[in-house]
Parts: C-alpha cells; structure tokens; sequence
C-alpha cells in the first residue's frame, strides 16, 4: 500500500491497477506494476546510507544509452534520485539457456555493439568505471587481497581452512605467474582507448527470452569503463552462467576476435583469468559476510533464508572453482 502511495504520487500519470513483489536474486527489490497501458518494473535499489554505489545511476545511464543505441535492453521510463527509484519497461519470458549457441551468439552481438557504443561515447564524462573495474591488471590482485581482509575475522573453521589452505596459495602462484607474463604491465594502466564499457554481471543469467522469440539484457547497476579482459574471463567464470568447456571456447574465441586490435589481450587474458576465477571464488563466499547479507536480505524480504545450508552450498562452489583455475580455454 505504501509503495503504491507513493509511486501515484511521484508519477501522477500512472494508472495502476496491481503492484506485486517479485522474488528473486541480487541486492535491489523489484515489484512488477501493471497499468492500465503497460507493465513496468519498479527498481528500487539498496540504501545509499549501508551501499554508496551508484547502482541507480549506472543503470539508468546503460540504460538510456543501450535504448537510444536500438540495442536489447528494457527501454527507461522513469527515475527519482530522491527515493533512489526507477520505472523500467517489464518483459515477461524465460531465463535463457546458457549451452544454447544462438544465445550465445546474441550475447556476443550485445558486447559488438557495446563496443560500438563506446568508441562513441570517449568523451562522456558522465560515464564512470565499472564497478570493481580492473583497467591496470594489479587492480584485480588488489581486489582479492581486500576481500581475503574481510573474511579473516568471520569465526568458521571450513572456511578459514579452504582460505589457508587451498585459495590463498593458488593465488600467490597465480600472482606470480601473472607478473612473470605481464612484466612492467601488471602495474601499467589500459590506455583509455582500449577500454571497453561493460555491463559488469553480463551474462545469459541476466535475459529474458520474450515472446517473440528475442532476447533482452537486463541488470546495469555495475556499468562503466572496464578491460575488455574482464568482460571476457566473467562471463566464462560467472557461477550463474554454468557454460561447458565448447561454449567457453566459443565466447573467448569470439572475443578474441572482436578484441584483436588490443596487441596484448589474449597476454592478459591467459596472465589473469586464474586471478578472476579466484576473485570468483570470494565473491560466492559473500553469504559468509554480515555486510553482505544486509543487501540480500533487502532484495528478499520475504524469504526465511537458511542462512548456513547456502553457506555451505556457496564453500563447494567456492572450492570447484579454485580446482579449476588451469582450464586451457582462456
């Protein structure tokens, strides 16, 4: 009742007939609007007091470019800084499969005309990094060394065990390995005119196959400049996406393709996949951490979550992935 209060308050123009919930992943909440012209997605994204990232922002301005760019995003309608809301066009249809080739290949097309987007858009200053961007390959060693910092203090035996044990001496190694390919370079920042904007959580987990047959990319909170090594090792490495090894070649194929003007990409890519994938393996760790859990539990209010099974579920994961850091693929 509150929230449909305020939406026909904030945006008068709005005939609403039905607000409902959605449940699912992710941090922001998401309730489907139905009017009486359309259905909308209502965003509402973590409080900027306990998550200073612009989530909303980054969103909206993917968003506006993808759209204006014909390219398969939800169109924006509508965005409050003050409530930190926005109103997103609503599809309704299914998760696409991620072994799917055609799939595949739409993804590939949506990261091409990314690319196009970005040689146009060089001189936005309004565009930011991506979060968590790695545009200097001593960013990501950074990244994982600051998130093993958070996990020192939590008081659980398995998962400290697997971090002594198993996860920190494969990433020393990779570290090493990753200075001896990369030289002077592992501290030397991407020139800007290799970067690439990215979606950041960008993969198949994150479409919807409509109706018609299309397919349609949603979830920007992350958007900015970012190496177009790390848009490609992550969607091979993303838990959600669950690609065989022909589908992992086939995108780092492709991506090698699109990329080829970057003399040293496919260096990079073999010197830091192995340190994405171990980055991989702290982020599903994330139901370990009390701060963490505080954006699940926005986004899923609803769901009584059996907080140590997932924990447990998220440790196996976790140890896959580190068991998995040689695949040739890359």
């Amino acid at each position: 009742v509150q929230i449909s209060f305020v939406l026909k308050n904030v945006w008068t123009d709005l005939d609403i007939k039905t607000i409902q919930e959605v449940i699912g992943g992710g941090n922001s909440k998401i309730f489907k609007v139905t009017t009486r012209d359309c259905d909308i997605a209502l965003k509402i994204y973590p409080d900027l007091a306990t998550d200073v990232r612009p989530r909303r922002t980054n969103e909206w301005l993917a968003l506006s470019l993808t759209h204006e760019a014909k390219m398969q995003t939800p169109k924006p309608f509508a965005t409050n800084e003050d409530l930190n809301w926005s109103l997103i066009e609503w599809y309704n249809g299914d998760v696409a499969n991620g072994s799917d080739q055609v799939r595949l290949m739409q993804a590939v097309d949506f990261i091409r005309a990314l690319t196009e987007v970005a040689k146009v858009s060089r001189t936005n200053t309004s565009i930011g990094f991506a979060t968590e961007a790695c545009l200097t390959p001593i960013n990501v060693d950074t990244q994982i060394r600051n998130r093993l910092d958070c996990f020192r203090s939590i008081d659980d035996s398995d998962l400290q065990k697997f971090l002594e044990q198993v996860l920190v001496p494969n990433f020393n190694g990779s570290v090493k390995d990753a200075r001896d390919l990369l030289k002077d370079g592992y501290e030397s920042q991407l020139s800007s005119g290799l970067w690439t904007l990215s979606p950041s959580d960008f993969g198949l987990h994150n479409s919807i196959i409509t109706s018609a047959n299309d397919v349609v990319f949603y979830d920007f909170e992350y958007f900015g400049w970012d190496d177009p090594v790390k848009v490609t090792a992550d969607f091979c490495l993303h838990p959600a996406m669950r690609l065989d090894l022909s589908s992992q070649r086939y995108w780092v194929g492709e991506m090698k393709a699109l990329f080829a003007h970057d003399v040293e990409f496919e260096l990079r890519l073999k010197a830091l996949a192995p340190l994405y994938a171990i980055r991989w393996a702290l982020i599903v760790l994330n139901e370990f951490r009390s701060d963490k859990l505080k954006n699940r539990l926005h986004a899923q209010s609803t769901i009584q979550l059996d907080i140590r099974k997932k924990q447990v579920e998220q440790l196996e994961k976790a140890k896959l992935m580190i068991a998995n850091l040689d695949r040739s693929v890359f």
